[in-house]
């Protein structure tokens, strides 16, 4: 029978000699960088909404989520940066009845747990440091103007 470790944490601890596991990864504790609130009123398309402010080494927990009520017709938000404004959820439709969507909705497993910079697909901490010295984590109104509540709640570990 085969044994297999993790890539994150089992891995490292298992080289020869052991490596460092991240605190990110072992032992951390996620904390909520953000959580807030806007009431819409006839947001238009290409409209966004600042989440936050984060360092672009951030890590953002798997269970960050954004809350909606019906926000009109035809309307999506997605949610990433300036340069790549739906890495992180791509067009949530948010016409219709309320719901809610994870801020990561559209980030393949394979990068859970990645720097956010890596999430929304930069080629380096140094190209994602060229667009500014932090990452403006931002929504933006998709389909048509939205009118009502968005809100949000983002944990994980600033870096």
């Amino acid at each position: 029978m085969t044994k297999y470790f993790g890539a994150l944490v089992g891995t490292p601890k298992q080289a020869a000699p052991p490596r460092q596991v991240s605190h990110t990864c072992e032992n951390g504790t996620d904390h909520v960088i953000v959580r807030d609130t806007i009431e819409l009123n006839a947001a238009a398309i290409n409209d966004t909404v600042q989440l936050a402010v984060l360092p672009w080494e951030s890590v953002i927990s798997t269970g960050a989520q954004f809350w909606y009520d019906n926000l009109g017709a035809n309307t999506t938000i997605s949610i990433g940066d300036v340069t790549y404004p739906t890495a992180l959820c791509n067009a949530q439709a948010t016409s219709g009845a309320a719901g809610n969507a994870l801020v990561l909705k559209s980030v393949d497993i394979a990068n859970y747990f990645l720097p956010l910079w890596k999430q929304l697909g930069y080629a380096s901490l140094a190209a994602a440091r060229a667009v500014g010295p932090m990452c403006e984590l931002l929504a933006k109104v998709g389909g048509a103007a939205a009118t009502g509540t968005l809100t949000w709640q983002i944990h994980g570990q600033k870096r």
